[in-house]
């Protein structure tokens, strides 16, 4: 069985297990498989709860001889919504780290650790390439699971095996949907 054929083995049966219930792994379109576990609901709360909401700005009313919030201002808004996408994301991102690990990476991917993809890093300028944690973090999302498709699943099934509702799930998909459109423009 060539390489190829032994990498198309491992995902179909690993499709077939998750699809069975019968382990907790996620093959992706690369042919890597990822262990999934459930992440505390605290560590995802403590990230996000770090990341501070913006606050409007105030407005003078001359009517009313004092200053109000202004929530409709243009730049509260662009601001409220990249808070939203910065805590979606950093809760995206805990999910990540603490509800997956490697099972397995088919010959000619390369690793997180590898020597090829710390050169990547290093070429496109990612950030804290000597932290083993990033590092395996950027993996998974350039890599690993390049695809949009891949992300959906891996944060449906740990956001399952964690107790996230299937909407709040949805609603990170869809986030994570509208970021990857936005940063493609």
């Amino acid at each position: 069985m060539g390489r190829d054929d032994e990498t198309t083995r491992i995902v179909v049966e690993g499709l077939e297990e998750v699809e069975r219930g019968e382990c907790d792994t996620v093959a992706l379109s690369t042919g890597v498989v990822l262990k999934i576990k459930p992440v505390p609901k605290f560590f995802i709360f403590d990230v996000t709860a770090r990341i501070k909401k913006p606050k409007p700005p105030l407005v003078f009313i001359e009517s009313k001889g004092r200053e109000e919030e202004n929530p409709d201002d243009p730049d509260y808004q662009e601001a409220l919504e990249k808070w939203v996408m910065d805590v979606a994301n950093a809760g995206n991102d805990v999910a990540l780290i603490r509800g997956s690990e490697i099972e397995h990476v088919p010959e000619g991917v390369p690793g997180p650790d590898s020597q090829e993809w710390i050169n990547e890093m290093e070429v496109f300028g990612l950030p804290m390439i000597e932290n083993p944690t990033a590092r395996y973090l950027s993996w998974v999302k350039a890599i690993a699971a390049p695809l949009d498709r891949d992300i959906e699943l891996l944060l449906g099934e740990i956001g399952r095996l964690t107790g996230v509702s299937e909407a709040d799930v949805e609603d990170a998909v869809a986030r994570f949907r509208r970021l990857t459109t936005r940063t493609a423009d």
